[in-house]
């Protein structure tokens, strides 16, 4: 069952890589009331600590199926459902440190009944989180 929130509490983690951790990841879910097709999401921005990692380096992981952010731009048939969190992959070599963090996500849709000037519109969600190793 997802949370409420943008963040999800479930899910941040460090990922494991060759000689350590190569980065981390985090639920979101979306804010639109409604299922969105994966090239409306514009953008993603997520800042941990006030260190920010820009948005064309996170990876996603929507229903099983991993995409670059350009990936997510050019596809014709993803879709994110309503009910199903996305996972950020975020690279950062060694992850980060145990303990409880402040996570800040913006997450920028464009809406095909919105108009071009008014686009794209923007989430932000901060929240803290916790990696437990």
């Amino acid at each position: 069952m997802l949370e409420q929130h943008l963040i999800q509490t479930r899910g941040f983690k460090n990922r494991p890589g060759e000689n350590g951790a190569d980065g981390f990841e985090l639920r979101i879910r979306s804010p639109y009331y409604r299922g969105t097709w994966t090239n409306l999401i514009h953008g993603v921005e997520v800042e941990v600590d006030g260190e920010r990692f820009a948005g064309d380096a996170i990876s996603w992981s929507i229903e099983g199926h991993d995409y670059t952010a350009e990936e997510l731009r050019s596809s014709t048939t993803a879709r994110w459902p309503l009910t199903e969190a996305a996972t950020l992959r975020v690279p950062k070599p060694g992850g980060l440190s145990v303990g409880i963090h402040d996570v800040t996500v913006s997450l920028m849709f464009r809406m095909s009944y919105i108009p071009i000037e008014l686009q794209p519109q923007t989430w932000t969600a901060t929240r803290k989180a916790t990696i437990v190793r």
